[in-house]
């Protein structure tokens, strides 16, 4: 199925095409919104997935070449031949439309470091990812000194806890914007899913 658009002389076309298991199948099985469903399937479609809604590990990879930080999150989606499933990743996205925020931030930090302490590097690479703007060196100092800070024990590792504590803390934007709703999540498909999660309150 496609769209054309044309412009000063020129004409474009998108070539759309539609998997090969419905999307209100897939809104059923997945407990996602109609809306929300078509709304990803069409970002999938923009970054290369076949007509099964399979997508390449290393398609979503490619949209943050200088994130680590979106790689460690990317990396966790349960994957088959480095194929992410349309499916389950809608499935994925419903999960994590039900939690509230502190639950959230504890599924974070279980993907950051492995469910591990968070370590100054790792740190570093959060506070890059909240502050891109933030010089390198003052980074750098933050996170060397963070970790002794913030843990209870004066540890120089972050453990869930103190992590969820942190982020808490954060100003509403970078809490809500960077850290709570993932930017592997699409404007569009967000905002569907708000919509959907405040009807079912």
């Amino acid at each position: 199925m496609g769209a054309g658009a044309s412009g000063a002389g020129k004409q474009q076309t998108l070539e759309v095409h539609y998997p090969r298991q419905s999307i209100a199948e897939i809104s059923r099985q997945s407990k996602l919104s109609f809306v929300a469903v078509l709304r990803e399937w069409q970002r999938w479609v923009e970054l290369g997935c076949d007509e099964d809604g399979n997508l390449a590990v290393s398609a979503l990879r490619t949209q943050y070449p200088t994130d680590p930080l979106m790689h460690r999150v990317i990396d966790s989606i349960p994957a088959l031949d480095d194929q992410i499933s349309f499916t389950d990743f809608c499935r994925g996205l419903y999960i994590w439309q039900t939690m509230v925020m502190e639950e959230r931030l504890q599924t974070l930090f279980q993907i950051l470091n492995n469910g591990d302490p968070l370590t100054t590097d790792v740190v570093a690479q959060i506070i890059k990812a909240i502050r891109p703007d933030e010089d390198v060196e003052q980074i750098k100092l933050i996170a060397a000194h963070m970790p002794s800070s913030l843990s209870c024990l004066g540890t120089s590792v972050i453990d869930e806890e103190d992590f969820v504590a942190w982020a808490k803390c954060l100003p509403a934007d970078e809490l809500h914007t960077k850290l709570g709703t993932f930017t592997i999540i699409d404007e569009r498909v967000m905002a569907a899913m708000e919509e959907q999660h405040a009807r079912n309150q």
